[in-house]
Order: C-alpha cells, then sequence, then structure tokens
C-alpha cells in the first residue's frame, strides 16, 4: 500500500464521515456551538469535551448483573424510636410536663 493509496483512504473516509454527520439532524446547531464556545473560551470546550467522553464511556461500559454476590437478608427487626435505658412514652411524657 503507496502513501498516496493511504492518503486517498483518509481523504474519502473525512469526506464520507462529514457528509453522514450533516444529514443528521441538529448538526449545524452543534458545529456553530462548537465554533463560537472555542473562540471565546477554549479552556470550557476541552472541559466540555472531556465530560461529553465520560458520558459516552459510562454509556458504553459494561453493565453489571445483580444476581452475582446476593446480600442475604435477615428476619430481624429493629424498632426505631426506643432506647435501651427508658421506654420513649416515658421521656415523651416528662417532656410534655416540663414545658406545659
Amino acid at each position: 500500500m503507496d502513501l498516496d493509496d493511504i492518503q486517498s483512504q483518509l481523504v474519502r473516509l473525512y469526506t464520507d464521515a462529514t457528509s453522514s454527520f450533516q444529514k443528521m439532524p441538529g448538526s449545524g446547531i452543534l458545529l456553530r456551538y462548537i465554533r463560537s464556545s472555542y473562540q471565546n473560551d477554549p479552556v470550557r470546550s476541552a472541559f466540555e469535551l472531556l465530560l461529553f467522553l465520560f458520558v459516552v464511556r459510562y454509556l458504553l461500559s459494561s453493565k453489571y448483573s445483580q444476581n452475582k454476590d446476593k446480600i442475604k437478608l435477615t428476619r430481624k427487626v429493629r424498632t426505631y424510636g426506643t432506647r435501651q435505658h427508658g421506654s420513649q412514652t416515658h421521656e415523651r411524657n416528662d417532656r410534655k410536663s416540663t414545658t406545659s
């Protein structure tokens, strides 16, 4: 394969990708947004690119199965609001009588 062949294939790939991108709805708006934001703030554009790549990586990452390593649940029931040293009802009655 010759250098000219590689270059012509790359040019053909670029033109095909560009024409496919331009056929997508909203592609013109996206290109204008990228061009204007890059001129105004290149750091912001780089940050947005990193966020976009992170989202793509997150969406394409493998999903983890919920069935592996199951946690065994027990029937232990804890009642909230009761204390070990006294009952809550007595404490409530004491509070009511002091505030009234």
